[in-house]
């Protein structure tokens, strides 16, 4: 990827359609076979692409960055992992162009060997909400087949459904913004699913 001027990155965002990251529903693609890295693509509902992430097979250090298009050439968000190892690891969620934390992610210790949660911070690193796993991880473990399920909550309202969808050449993501969703930016709920589907594909690679 070769770098673009920040003047033709702000005018390729300013261009991008208003809508595109309000929509009520959205669907996470990753196929089975991509070179180079794991390639996942973001779609609303409307089949537009909202995002396009490629993940390197070899990263030390997780930095991903979601482009509107698959030149990658109009970065939106980067999710950027705050330290190489940790109990609790956190993913900050910024905005891609001027550096400002939309909020982040942070794992809750050993709780992926029942199910994978996360606590939601605020740009203050204050917890404001939680994203979690409804279907157990350890039966998952066993039922690969099994499609999972996450939910998302802020404030103490669920804002966000992650459902699992059953494809046999692709893994594929559902994701339904709530009305309660209506105060937060539709890309953090986007970023924070993303987080919880590397973290479900990575673990069925582990096992």
């Amino acid at each position: 990827m070769r770098p673009v001027p920040a003047d033709r990155i702000a005018r390729a965002r300013e261009s991008l359609p208003p809508d595109l990251y309000q929509q009520p529903a959205y669907v996470i693609v990753r196929p089975f076979w991509s070179l180079l890295g794991r390639i996942y693509r973001v779609y609303a509902g409307d089949g537009r692409l909202a995002f396009f992430v490629r993940r390197p097979f070899f990263q030390i250090r997780d930095r991903l960055i979601l482009f509107a298009d698959e030149d990658e050439t109009v970065p939106v968000l980067e999710i950027r992992n705050r330290s190489l190892l940790s109990f609790n690891m956190c993913h900050d969620v910024l905005d891609a162009f001027s550096g400002v934390r939309l909020g982040s992610v942070r794992t809750r210790g050993l709780s992926w060997m029942w199910r994978d949660a996360w606590d939601i911070l605020d740009p203050d690193d204050r917890v404001c909400g939680m994203m979690q796993e409804d279907t157990l991880s350890l039966v998952r473990r066993f039922l690969q087949f099994w499609p999972g399920r996450h939910h998302i909550e802020i404030g103490g309202e669920p804002v966000a459904l992650l459902v699992q969808q059953f494809r046999i050449f692709r893994k594929t993501f559902a994701l339904q913004l709530l009305p309660a969703s209506q105060n937060v930016d539709p890309r953090f709920l986007i970023a924070c699913s993303l987080v919880a589907v590397m973290a479900d594909i990575r673990r069925e690679r582990q096992d």
